[in-house]
């Protein structure tokens, strides 16, 4: 059950063997930003579909969602 939206267009992209289990792929457009010098907030706000204020303004801090699953996302919190 992936929470940010990076992982989730990731996961929509893997083949399903079933085509009952494929899902919807999850388009990622936009620029790659510069892993030199990444833009303030969440560094894959410059290409998310889901992206809000907060995701340009704060890095995210880590959000434990169990005990064997954590994300950095806003939108998770």
């Amino acid at each position: 059950a992936p929470r940010h939206p990076y992982t989730q267009a990731l996961l929509s992209a893997v083949p399903r063997i079933d085509a009952a289990e494929q899902t919807r792929q999850i388009k990622v457009g936009g620029e790659l930003p510069s892993p030199a010098n990444p833009p303030q907030g969440c560094h894959f706000h410059p290409r998310c579909p889901q992206v809000t204020d907060a995701c340009r303004a704060v890095y995210p801090v880590e959000t434990a969602v169990s005990a064997t699953h954590r994300v950095r996302c806003v939108l998770a919190q």
